[in-house]
């Protein structure tokens, strides 16, 4: 947990350092079917990846900060 409040408090200090320069996305990936999930997920890793860059795509330069799913969501905090 400690991990994923830092990743949080990293991305959002990010975004107030690059304000108007850049946006920090933070992407969820879905349930990945891979060795890690013990194949048990709900979507393949193609569709996970080509979700994420339709998200990062789909991300314009109005928006600081975002996090989303493989789905171009917004997941809210």
């Amino acid at each position: 947990r400690a991990s994923k409040i830092a990743l949080n408090m990293i991305a959002k200090s990010l975004s107030v350092d690059l304000q108007g320069k850049a946006s920090v996305v933070l992407l969820h990936p879905g349930y990945v079917r891979t060795d890690m999930t013990g194949g048990n997920g709900l979507i393949d890793v193609d569709e996970s990846v080509a979700g994420m860059l339709r998200a990062i795509e789909a991300t314009d330069a109005s928006t600081d900060l975002r996090w989303v799913d493989y789905k171009a969501e917004l997941i809210p905090w």
